[in-house]
């Protein structure tokens, strides 16, 4: 219950702070994956995951929608989620202070290394203003371009720890 009223609050003050739509999930590679991509690509890539069944009550995930059944992929830093029908999808990524774990984001970098500076170079000015505004915030949702769907970037003592594949409830 916590979680998603972390993520409704979340979504209430990105969307009244008029996020701009120019970030793209399509964008995102990671270990050389399109952000969308095949178990077997994920398999080749990473080795065999543990696979959980979901049971999502709303959103792109929900079993009983003509896609499913869906289920993650985990691996110990990141999990996917899909369907053997469909595309799996880069769920979540949780990056070391080290940077070893790293996601592409059109020809930039993304790591723990990451700043919250470095962050709104890379994503423009409503990045850099929504941190200048919430000078305490460490989480900021961005929106894919012509889509429901976006990511949510967590960052703790001013670097990145997290992505977070978001969809709509």
């Amino acid at each position: 219950m916590g979680q998603r009223l972390t993520i409704l609050l979340l979504l209430i003050t990105t969307i009244s702070h008029g996020q701009q739509r120019d970030f793209e999930l399509r964008s995102i590679k990671f270990g050389g994956l399109d952000f969308s991509t095949t178990r077997e690509a994920i398999t080749k890539s990473f080795g065999k995951a543990k696979n959980v069944q979901t049971n999502y009550q709303c959103g792109f995930f929900v079993n009983s929608q003509a896609g499913g059944p869906y289920y993650q992929l985990v691996y110990t830093d990141f999990n996917y989620i899909g369907s053997d029908k469909e595309k799996f999808f880069l769920q979540n990524v949780n990056f070391d202070i080290k940077g070893r774990i790293k996601i592409n984001y059109n020809d930039k970098e993304l790591s723990g290394k990451t700043t919250k500076d470095d962050f709104s170079k890379i994503f423009g000015d409503s990045a850099k203003e929504y941190f200048e505004k919430h000078l305490q915030e460490n989480k900021l949702m961005l929106f894919s371009k012509k889509s429901d769907d976006g990511a949510i970037f967590t960052f703790k003592n001013g670097r990145l720890i997290r992505f977070e594949y978001w969809t709509p409830c």
